[in-house]
């Protein structure tokens, strides 16, 4: 039912796209609210105060038995932050931040992801989700799109001037979600939350639309453990060409 109905709400969101109107998950206002990081969470007897708990997966995950995906999947290569910027969950910079925003826009989109998810250790998580083949990360095969009798559910739609997108990586890609897109539905790996850049804390890049373009916009398939069913948005020229002719404008 909850997989149903994420997918209604992205059904919708592209029917109203073909009809010209924005999508947008949430207005993103204040970024620079969630620059600083905040002090590791109290016990769980004694939870700090704020608007929710935890701060993004700072325990080993739920412990339920792991679904890991073995087939539509493709290795990448990735490579740590050079140099690091963060402290690293469990001193490993795949596994993300030691500690995650929990106020601010980018607090808001991590509110209930769970780093880990159902498996029990990141030691699982990796060998689910880690190609030691390839040095990289098994991405779900092709361009994460959901898939629909094996077929990827995808369609290509305008982008509006004045709609904001936003992502979270090295921002040199091809893919942005509507702005406030929360980041378990975006089933992103935990390292896209690392600060490659300190101009971009935890990866997270903002732009607004100032020329129309058109893009492949679709579901996400789950993955990395998350939920996914976000919308995503597939570019032909990366996001710096898309800078740099003028298409979309940094806001961050």
């Amino acid at each position: 039912m909850r997989v149903l109905r994420h997918l209604l709400v992205v059904l919708g969101s592209l029917l109203l796209l073909c009809a010209g109107g924005p999508a947008m998950a949430k207005p993103v206002t204040d970024f620079t609210a969630a620059l600083a990081p905040v002090a590791a969470p109290e016990p769980a007897a004694a939870p700090s105060p704020g608007p929710r708990p935890g701060g993004g997966g700072d325990g080993e995950g739920k412990g339920h038995p792991p679904s890991c995906p073995t087939k539509d999947r493709i290795g990448g290569t990735n490579t740590a932050p050079n140099p690091p910027l963060d402290r690293y969950y469990q001193g490993d910079w795949r596994l993300g931040p030691a500690q995650l925003p929990r106020y601010g826009a980018i607090g808001e989109m991590l509110e209930g992801y769970e780093r880990l998810d159902h498996f029990s250790s990141s030691y699982a998580f990796l060998d689910c989700y880690w190609n030691e083949r390839t040095n990289g990360w098994w991405y779900p095969y092709p361009d994460g799109w959901v898939l629909l009798n094996d077929s990827p559910l995808h369609t290509t739609v305008r982008l509006k001037v004045g709609q904001k997108v936003d992502l979270f990586g090295s921002g040199f890609g091809h893919f942005l979600a509507p702005a406030g897109t929360p980041y378990a539905e975006r089933a992103l790996p935990p390292s896209n939350l690392n600060t490659l850049d300190p101009a971009y804390p935890n990866g997270y890049h903002l732009y607004e639309v100032t020329q129309s373009f058109l893009v492949e916009a679709g579901p996400i398939r789950s993955w990395f453990g998350q939920p996914g069913f976000g919308l995503q948005y597939l570019t032909g020229p990366s996001i710096p060409q898309l800078v740099a002719a003028g298409n979309l404008r940094p806001l961050n």
